[in-house]
C-alpha cells in the first residue's frame, strides 16, 4: 500500500472511531474492544513502518545485532494474541486493554537498542504497565568495573551514613571488592544481568552500556533477600607502598600478595527501601583539591596537585564554549590539561574549540578522560578531538573505557491515533565514518580503577593521564 494512502486510512480510521485523543493519551467514548485494536492495529503498524522507512537503519541494525524481522513477528503474535484475548472475555477495562498495547509498544521500541529512543504515553498508563512487573527493591549500591576483572564497590546511593546498606556490616567503601552474589562470581553475574539487558529488555546501545546499567541496578525481589560476599584490603602500609610501587601493567602477581577480609552481608528487600534516591556516579573518597564552577554550571575546573589542569564536564551546552574557554584562561600557565568526560551526558551545541591550536584558548598537551557514561553529543565531541588531533591542531590523548554508542541523528514520530509519541535514532553521526551508534570510540589506552589506589583517594585514570603529561613534558 502507498505510504501515503496508508496515512490517509489510518488517519480517518481512528478519526472516525475516536471521540478525541490527545499527546499521549487516547480517549475512547463507548467504544467497544473490537474497535480499540483496530486502531491500535493502524498505529503498531504505522510505527513499524516508521522504523522500517529510513534505509539508514540498515546499517545500525547490522552494527547492533538486531533481527528486525525476529522483533515485528514477535510483537505482531503477542499483538494478535492479546487482541483475542480481551475480546473473548469481552473486557470493558480500557486502562487494562491500553496497558498491554503500551507494553507492545515499549517492546518494539526498546529493541532498537537506542539509548536515546523514547516512548511518551499518558503517565498512568506507564504507572499501570510497571505495576505489572515483578516487584524489585534497589540494593542502593553502586559497582564499577575495576582493573584485575574485579567488581568494585564504587559507592551507595545514601553515602556513608547510617542510611547505606552496609552501614555497620564492616565493608569499606572505599576498598571494597564484591567476591559474588548468591554464590555466582561477581564478574559472571553482573555481565549475565549485562547480557539480559542488552536483548531483552533492549535500550541500551551497546553491550558496555547495558554493562554500566547492571552494575548501577543491582536489585532485590521484592519479600526477598540476597547474600553478598565482599573482599576488603586489609594490609600494611609497607605492602600497599610496594604494591604502587610497581608498574600499573605488571601489578596482577602483586595484588594475589595483598592481604583482605571476608566479610557476609545478607540483604533483605525491605532494608533497601530507605536507599532509594538518586544515583550520582562519582566516587565518594577520590581527592580532588576544591573546583571552581565556571559560567556553565556543567563544567568545574581546578589545578591538580601535580600541576596539571584539571576541567570536568557533565554535559554539553550553548555556555560550554564560555565556559571551556573559561577554564583554560585560568589554567593558562599550567603545562598540562586533563578534561575529564566520563560523566557527560550529552546535550547540543560545543565546547571544544578551545582546545583548537589556532582557534582556542589551549594549545598544550590535553588528555582526555572516557567511559560507558559519554555519550550522545559527549561522543560527539570526543569524535571532534580526535578529527583535531589528525589535523595536528590539538596534542590529545584518551584515556579510560569505551563510550556508551548512543550519538546520532534522532528522528520523532507520533501514531496516528494520538495514543503514543516518540523517538528513535536514523544515522550514524558525520556521515557514517565514526560509526558511533551502536560501537562506541576506544580510547587510546584502556584505564579500569585500580582498587588499592581507590583506598588512598587516587583516581586511576586521571593518574595515567598525569603520567602521559609529564612524558610529553619532557
Amino acid at each position: 500500500m502507498p505510504r501515503a494512502l496508508f496515512l490517509l486510512l489510518s488517519s480517518f480510521l481512528a478519526a472516525s472511531l475516536l471521540a478525541g485523543s490527545s499527546a499521549g493519551m487516547t480517549v475512547f467514548d463507548e467504544s467497544t474492544t473490537v474497535e480499540r485494536w483496530k486502531v491500535w492495529r493502524a498505529d503498531l503498524d504505522y510505527l513499524i513502518e516508521e522504523i522500517e522507512q529510513p534505509t539508514t537503519l540498515k546499517a545500525i541494525f547490522k552494527t547492533k545485532g538486531i533481527d528486525w524481522k525476529k522483533v515485528t513477528k514477535a510483537a505482531n503474535k503477542r499483538f494478535v494474541e492479546q487482541a483475542k484475548a480481551f475480546k473473548k472475555r469481552k473486557s470493558k477495562d480500557t486502562r487494562a486493554e491500553e496497558i498491554e498495547f503500551y507494553g507492545i509498544l515499549e517492546f518494539v521500541v526498546g529493541q532498537l537498542r537506542d539509548t536515546h529512543a523514547q516512548l511518551k504515553v499518558d503517565g498512568a498508563i506507564v504507572e499501570g504497565w510497571r505495576a505489572t512487573l515483578p516487584m524489585r527493591q534497589q540494593a542502593g549500591i553502586e559497582f564499577l568495573r575495576g582493573d584485575h576483572e574485579l567488581v568494585l564497590v564504587a559507592n551507595t546511593f545514601a553515602g556513608r551514613g547510617s542510611n547505606s546498606p552496609l552501614y555497620g556490616k564492616g565493608v569499606r567503601h572505599e576498598a571494597t571488592y564484591l567476591e559474588s552474589v548468591d554464590g555466582v562470581p561477581a564478574a559472571e553475574y553482573f555481565a549475565e544481568r549485562a547480557q539480559r539487558k542488552f536483548e531483552e529488555e533492549g535500550w541500551q546501545s551497546t553491550y558496555e552500556r547495558a554493562h554500566v546499567e547492571a552494575l548501577n541496578d543491582l536489585d532485590i525481589p521484592d519479600g526477598e533477600g540476597i547474600k553478598l560476599i565482599f573482599q576488603t584490603l586489609d594490609d600494611s602500609e609497607s605492602a600497599i607502598e610496594r604494591y604502587l610501587a610497581t608498574p600499573a601493567g605488571k601489578r596482577d602477581k602483586a595484588f594475589k600478595s595483598l592481604k583482605w577480609k571476608r566479610r557476609k552481608v545478607s540483604l533483605q528487600a525491605n532494608e533497601c527501601e530507605k536507599t532509594r534516591n538518586p544515583r550520582n556516579f562519582r566516587f565518594m573518597n577520590v581527592k580532588l583539591p576544591e573546583l571552581t564552577k565556571s559560567s556553565d554550571e556543567q563544567i568545574d575546573y581546578v589545578r591538580l596537585d601535580s600541576g596539571y589542569g584539571f576541567i570536568r564536564q557533565f554535559g554539553v551546552s550553548g555556555k560550554s564554549r564560555k565556559g571551556m574557554e573559561e577554564a583554560c584562561k585560568a589554567l593558562a600557565d599550567c603545562p598540562g590539561m586533563i578534561l575529564d568526560m566520563r560523566l557527560n551526558g550529552g546535550g547540543g551545541d560545543s565546547g571544544i574549540a578551545a582546545f583548537h591550536a589556532q582557534e582556542g584558548e589551549w594549545d598544550k598537551p590535553l588528555a582526555v578522560l572516557q567511559g560507558p557514561k559519554a555519550m550522545s553529543q559527549a561522543e560527539t565531541e570526543i569524535w571532534n578531538l580526535r578529527e583535531m588531533r589528525e589535523a595536528r591542531t590539538c596534542n590529545v590523548r584518551f584515556f579510560g573505557e569505551r563510550t556508551a554508542g548512543s550519538s546520532g541523528a534522532k528522528q520523532p514520530f507520533a501514531l496516528p491515533s494520538g495514543f503514543a509519541s516518540g523517538q528513535f535514532v536514523i544515522r550514524h553521526w558525520h556521515g557514517g565514518r565514526s560509526e558511533i551508534e551502536g560501537q562506541g570510540l576506544e580510547p587510546d589506552e584502556e584505564i579500569l580503577q585500580d582498587l588499592v589506589e581507590l583506598s588512598l583517594g587516587i583516581d586511576s585514570c586521571i593518574a595515567r593521564a598525569e603520567e602521559w603529561l609529564t612524558s610529553e613534558g619532557k
